[in-house]
């Protein structure tokens, strides 16, 4: 299946399982037959916690041998995951990373449990969330060239779009619009400014700076201050 195709019926999904058997599908097509899809960090645009392996076709054992080992915390494969600018192939980190015995191990122990010629695959979401995929090959043989490597990642950015959109909540992100002057006053509150300290550096009076902080606490539905500023981030209104 082609990228083109991809992602014309993966935005006609009508489930992450529908959706998600298409990208197995065009990702064994590329030659990566098995595929693990995780949320690194906490989703707080579809409220979902971070997880590993929320789905996959991994095989069985070696997902819990993986557990139960706790591999998790010492997989160089998902370390990578968290800094790497696009995908990787993991045989990249054993020859250009520094790993421990430990962590050779992990791959190596990948390998003998069928994952063979594995890639890494970093995706960035909203609100500075990050996600990544592990895909590899079960009969092995697959040739990762830029082209290939390359295709992997659009369909997989694809694929998470699609993911998104599915379980996206409308109810999860109240419109809320703040004004530029009330955004600013919101950033200087972030970076621990008093509100005498806004007014000053805004050249503004404490009673306009008052003032904005009312419509701002009333806008967020928030008590105090902090927690005006802490729904602000979360809803990406403002950035520090």
């Amino acid at each position: 299946m082609g990228i083109e195709e991809f992602i014309e019926v993966s935005n006609k999904a009508a489930s992450v399982d529908e959706l998600f058997a298409l990208y197995k599908q065009a990702m064994a097509d590329l030659g990566f037959d098995r595929l693990i899809f995780s949320l690194m960090t906490d989703h707080l645009a579809i409220q979902r916690r971070a997880g590993h392996g929320i789905i996959l076709n991994y095989p069985d054992d070696w997902m819990k041998f993986y557990m139960e080992k706790k591999l998790e915390v010492l997989d160089p494969v998902r370390h990578k995951l968290y800094i790497a600018p696009g995908v990787f192939t993991w045989q990249s980190l054993s020859e250009h990373s520094t790993l421990t015995k430990t962590q050779s191990n992990c791959l190596s122990m990948g390998d003998e449990a069928g994952l063979h010629d594995g890639i890494g695959i970093p995706l960035r979401g909203p609100r500075g969330a990050i996600a990544g995929i592990g895909a590899a090959s079960s009969g092995g043989g697959v040739n990762p060239d830029k082209n290939t490597l390359s295709r992997a990642q659009l369909l997989s950015q694809q694929f998470y779009t699609a993911f998104l959109s599915l379980e996206q909540k409308p109810e999860t992100l109240p419109f809320v619009r703040l004004s530029d002057r009330e955004q600013e006053v919101l950033k200087w509150c972030a970076a621990g400014k008093t509100r005498p300290d806004i007014a000053a550096i805004m050249v503004l009076s404490e009673d306009t700076i008052r003032f904005h902080m009312k419509n701002i606490l009333r806008k967020l539905d928030a008590s105090n201050v902090t927690l005006a500023v802490l729904k602000a981030l979360h809803m990406g209104l403002i950035q520090v």
